[in-house]
């Protein structure tokens, strides 16, 4: 294992439409070419993704899995197959500065207790709004970005202690990923990176947010805003979050706040105007997130008494 190497992992599924531009984008990075590995994982594409890579990129690493594991397991394969002690996720919907990668690996050099780094992400087709600067985490057990959708004006141009980061372009130290171990392939996509940072903090690790590592995003650009996917993945990825890692509080909060976004969607269903098919598939998508819940609520309440008490014990010595 190389101590100067940086694995760039990348998840892709039917994203041939964002790839040369990535791609792109990462051969003309400021560091030099030996130091980085890339690492495509193809979730079974159907659109052509790995004959362009194959093809137009030679240099990249090809994972091709046989189906669509989502964000968290796609990006486990990436991890069993690199070979740096330095990884960075990468989604396939950017365009990293030519300075990004470099900007990450010395922000991480500089503290060696960080075990990631968060890019400054901006839209893609706003390049004066902003995307992440980071995570945050909300008293209600909300995760989400900082800066979201604000004036790229200066306010986020300081270098801190963040929550966590946001997956799409995010370093993480492999000694921190061999102790807290690698995403949570229960969560397909959403709120792993939260997950993995919570769990993280637990045993001591900090996140921090570079804002000279710059990378344009299109932003869902795989899985569509408030789709029905994105709903039931998002819904129900909060509450297990919180019941894994939250204060007790926060964990009853987000229970509760599922069953009435329930109630909403249901009440909506019958009393509000516009097209019923989509009212029905948001619906569904809630009903589908509770039952998904209600199935993993055991084996979460288990995972969080062991976090406890791991963390019990190390605050102690034992």
């Amino acid at each position: 294992m190389a101590a100067d190497l940086c694995s760039v992992v990348i998840v892709n599924y039917n994203g041939a439409r964002y790839l040369r531009e990535c791609l792109g984008a990462l051969r003309t990075q400021s560091i030099p070419s030996h130091r980085v590995e890339v690492i495509v994982v193809d979730n079974n594409s159907s659109d052509g993704s790995a004959e362009l890579i194959r093809t137009e990129f030679p240099w990249v690493r090809l994972v091709k899995l046989r189906e669509n594991q989502g964000f968290a397991g796609g990006n486990n394969a990436g991890l069993l197959r690199a070979h740096g002690d330095t990884i960075v996720l990468l989604n396939n919907d950017t365009a990293p500065d030519s300075h990004w990668l470099g900007e990450l690996l010395a922000s991480a050099s500089a503290a060696p207790d960080t075990g990631g780094v968060a890019s400054k992400l901006i839209f893609h087709g706003e390049p004066r709004m902003l995307n992440s600067t980071g995570s945050r985490l909300l008293r209600d057990g909300h995760g989400e970005d900082r800066g979201f959708r604000d004036d790229d004006d200066g306010r986020y141009e300081r270098a801190e202690e963040v929550f966590a980061g946001c997956g799409a372009a995010l370093l993480l130290r492999k000694e921190m990923l061999d102790e807290v171990g690698p995403f949570d392939e229960r969560y397909f996509m959403y709120y792993e990176d939260t997950d993995l940072a919570w769990r993280a903090r637990h045993r001591g690790w900090r996140f921090r947010y570079a804002p000279t590592s710059l990378v344009r995003h299109v932003h869902c650009g795989s899985s569509g805003e408030w789709s029905p996917f994105f709903t039931f993945h998002v819904e129900r990825n909060r509450v297990v979050t919180n019941l894994k890692n939250g204060d007790l509080w926060a964990a009853i909060w987000t229970v509760f706040s599922l069953f009435s976004r329930v109630r909403k969607a249901s009440v909506r269903l019958v009393i509000d105007g516009g097209p019923f098919r989509r009212r029905w598939a948001t619906l569904r998508a809630y009903l589908a997130a509770v039952v998904s819940l209600v199935a993993l609520m055991p084996a979460i309440l288990v995972e969080r008494y062991r976090l406890r008490l791991a963390h019990h014990l190390r605050d102690h010595g034992h």
